[in-house]
């Protein structure tokens, strides 16, 4: 029979007998469910880059709430890191340049 502890009953990673997870089981875990779906691979890291360029490249959030949701204490951290130009505003940024152009 497996005993289970509640020397961790405050800690967030805990396995579901309440021991504390190893530090490589996420990664460990997203290796493989990425390797299951036929994913290429990346570092679970990656997903908070990519969650937090996300929320910077979109006009409902502002840098400050990103840079709040990130914990940076610094401003310039996060908006030099992950403001990002999207595909969508690069060709209106040549759309408005070109009809410039045009109309001289």
């Amino acid at each position: 029979m497996i005993r289970s502890t509640n020397d961790y009953k405050d800690f967030v990673c805990v396995n579901e007998i309440g021991e504390l997870i190893q530090p490589d089981y996420v990664t460990a875990k997203f290796t493989k469910l990425l390797k299951a779906n036929g994913l290429r691979h990346i570092r679970f890291h990656d997903l908070r880059h990519s969650c937090l360029s996300i929320l910077a490249n979109n006009s409902n959030f502002t840098m400050k709430q990103v840079q709040d949701y990130a914990g940076h204490a610094n401003y310039a951290i996060t908006a030099d890191t992950y403001s990002h130009t999207d595909i969508s505003a690069k060709r209106a940024e040549l759309e408005v340049i070109t009809n410039a152009l045009m109309s001289t």
